[in-house]
């Protein structure tokens, strides 16, 4: 597979969830799945987002407006510093450790209002 990004990046914290609807929990480290995601997270499966990413950096903007966020809060699988996963285009591979993950998508749809 070729690689499309020359950038490194850093996992700052590998989070986890038991069940959909539920904010995520550090674990520290875990299992990618080829097709099928973050072992043990609710979001796995055989679908197209099967692992989240989210930049610290878009955690520093919320936190700018006021909001206390933590790593996992936004329900993200791999909270990242050093690339802005945002600005990514979509078919981009990365190397996370010994596994190689694609980006199918920017952004996700906020289920609260």
């Amino acid at each position: 597979m070729k690689k499309t990004n020359k950038s490194e990046g850093v996992v700052l914290s590998v989070n986890i969830s038991d069940k959909k609807g539920e904010k995520k929990r550090n674990v520290g480290e875990c299992r990618l799945l080829v097709r099928h995601g973050v072992e043990k997270d609710a979001h796995a499966g055989d679908w197209n987002r099967q692992v989240s990413l989210l930049s610290l950096t878009s955690i520093e903007k919320m936190r700018g407006k006021g909001l206390t966020i933590n790593y996992g809060d936004f329900a993200e699988n791999l909270t990242v510093d050093g690339i802005d996963v945002f600005l990514l285009p979509v078919g981009t591979v990365l190397e996370v450790g010994a596994a190689t993950v694609r980006i199918t998508k920017i952004g996700k749809e906020c289920h609260i209002r």
